[in-house]
C-alpha cells in the first residue's frame, strides 16, 4: 500500500545541540503495530531523538473525508463579469444553470454561478472567500485537534546519543554535481550541519546565492507556481540585480514577471498556476501551467524550468490535483519532444508543523509516481530538509528560503552534463 495510508503519521530526527543541526530519520511502519527508525550516523557528535505523532490514524482518516468533495467546503471564489455583475465559482459547482470557463486546451474544470442576465461574460478579477451561508465543514487544527493524538511528542522521545568518532561510520559514495536527472526516491537525502544542508545524494557546494551569477550566464529560468516559487525567483533578482519588466504587483503578487540581467544574459520568468488561487486577480495572472509550458518556443540544455503546485489546492479531492499534474505531465512531454535537453525541476512541498502537513506528503507521493519516467525531471525533495528546520507557516522565513534555494540552485549550477 502507498505510505500515505500508514496506520499513523510520524517524523523522526536526531538533532544536535547546535541549531539548526540535525539528521532527518526514516520511520518504517510493519504493519503489525510497530515501527523502527533508523538515520545514517554521519557526524560524531552528541543528539538527542525525537519523534513526532504528526496525525493518527483517526485524524488522517478525518483528513481524507474531508478532501473527499471536489471543493474548499464554507469557501467560495467570486468573480466580476465584464457585463459588472458578481457571481461564484469553482472548480465543481452544484448549482444550476451555470457558466463553464473550463480551459478547452486541457479540460481544467472551471464553473460559475449564470448571472441574473444569464450571459456568461468574460471574468475580469476573482478574489476568494467565505461562504456567507456555509461555515467551512472541517477545520482539523481548530476544532478536532484536541479530539486526536496530533503533533504529539511521542513518550521516550528526549533519548539522548553520542556518536563517537569511531561510530560515525557512514561513508557515502563519492558524489558527483548536482545534475537534472529522474532518479530512484531517497531517504533521507541529507542532513543539516553547520547551519548547512549537506545532501547525500550529490556534491552541492553553492555558499551564496551570488554564487550563482557566473553559472548562469547565458541561461533562462522559468519559474512556475504559487507565492512560495515566486519567493525563489524574487531572491534570485535581488542577489543578482535582475531587473523587473511586468506589471506592478501590488496586491496581485502573481502578475507576471520577467527579470534580466543584459551583462551576464540571464533572463528568469514568473507565472502562476490556473485556478484555484487565493489571491485576487484576472484570468491573465493565472494561467495553466501546462498552456505556460506550451508556450515555451525555444528551450534547450541552457533552459531550466521548476515548479511547483500544492498550496492552493491541497483543501481539495486530490483527483483535482491528479488531474492538474497528469495535464502538466503531458505538456512536459510535449516540451521534451521540442526540446529534448531542457531540464526540468518539480520542487517538493515541505514539512508545514501541522496536522495539514499529510495533505502535502500525500501530495508529494503522486507526483513521483506520475512523473517518474520522464528523462530530464527531477523530483526535488525538500521533505528531508523541512524536517531538521520545519516551516511554521506557508511561506518560510528569510534565512531557510536561502538554505533550501541554494539546493535548488547548486542543481542550475551544475557542471556535469
Amino acid at each position: 500500500r502507498p505510505h500515505f495510508f500508514s496506520l499513523d503519521f510520524f517524523r523522526g530526527l536526531f538533532y544536535s545541540a547546535i541549531t539548526p543541526d540535525g539528521i532527518p530519520c526514516v520511520v518504517t511502519d510493519h504493519w503489525n503495530g510497530t515501527y523502527s527508525i533508523t538515520a545514517p550516523l554521519v557526524q560524531a557528535a552528541s543528539f538527542t531523538l525525537e519523534v513526532l505523532l504528526v496525525s493518527s490514524l483517526e485524524g488522517i482518516s478525518e483528513l481524507v473525508e474531508f478532501t473527499g468533495t471536489r471543493r474548499d467546503v464554507g469557501y467560495v471564489y467570486v468573480a466580476e463579469l465584464e457585463s459588472g455583475e458578481t457571481v461564484h465559482c469553482n472548480v465543481d459547482i452544484s448549482a444550476y444553470p451555470r457558466c463553464d470557463y473550463s480551459n478547452p486546451r486541457n479540460q481544467e474544470p472551471w464553473f460559475c454561478t449564470k448571472p441574473a442576465s444569464g450571459v456568461c461574460s468574460r471574468i475580469t478579477n476573482i478574489v476568494f472567500d467565505q461562504m456567507p451561508d456555509e461555515k467551512p465543514r472541517f477545520s482539523f487544527e481548530n476544532e478536532t485537534k484536541s479530539k486526536y493524538e496530533t503533533m504529539s511528542v511521542i513518550k521516550g522521545s528526549g533519548v539522548d546519543i553520542l556518536v563517537s568518532e569511531s561510530k560515525a561510520t557512514y561513508a557515502p559514495p563519492v558524489l558527483k554535481d548536482c545534475v537534472v536527472k529522474n532518479r530512484k526516491h531517497v531517504r533521507p537525502n541529507g542532513y543539516m550541519w553547520g547551519g548547512r544542508w549537506v545532501s547525500l545524494t550529490c556534491a552541492n557546494t553553492l555558499q551564496s546565492v551570488r554564487d550563482t551569477r557566473n553559472c548562469l550566464k547565458d541561461k533562462v529560468v522559468y519559474f512556475f507556481g504559487d507565492s512560495t516559487i515566486r519567493m525563489y525567483s524574487f531572491l534570485l533578482a535581488s542577489q543578482l540585480n535582475l531587473r523587473f519588466v511586468g506589471p506592478n504587483s501590488n496586491s496581485i503578487w502573481q502578475n507576471p514577471k520577467t527579470l534580466y540581467n543584459l551583462g551576464y544574459n540571464i533572463t528568469t520568468y514568473y507565472r502562476a498556476h490556473g485556478p484555484p488561487l487565493q489571491n485576487p486577480g484576472g484570468p491573465e495572472t493565472r494561467p495553466y501551467i501546462s498552456d505556460s509550458l506550451d508556450g515555451i518556443r525555444v528551450a534547450g540544455k541552457d533552459t531550466f524550468i521548476i515548479f511547483n503546485i500544492g498550496a492552493h489546492l491541497h483543501k481539495f479531492g486530490p483527483s483535482i490535483f491528479i488531474h492538474r499534474m497528469q495535464g502538466i505531465r503531458d505538456a512536459v512531454l510535449r516540451l521534451l519532444n521540442r526540446f529534448p535537453e531542457t531540464r526540468i525541476i518539480y520542487r517538493g512541498l515541505s514539512v508545514l508543523s501541522t496536522p495539514l502537513e499529510w495533505y502535502f506528503y500525500r501530495y508529494d507521493v503522486i507526483v513521483r509516481d506520475i512523473f517518474k519516467d520522464i528523462d530530464n525531471f527531477m523530483f526535488l525533495d525538500f521533505w528531508d530538509l523541512t524536517t531538521v528546520v520545519p516551516q511554521n507557516d506557508y511561506h518560510p522565513p528569510p534565512y531557510l528560503t536561502e538554505i533550501k534555494s541554494l539546493v535548488l540552485f547548486d542543481y542550475l549550477c551544475m557542471q556535469s552534463t
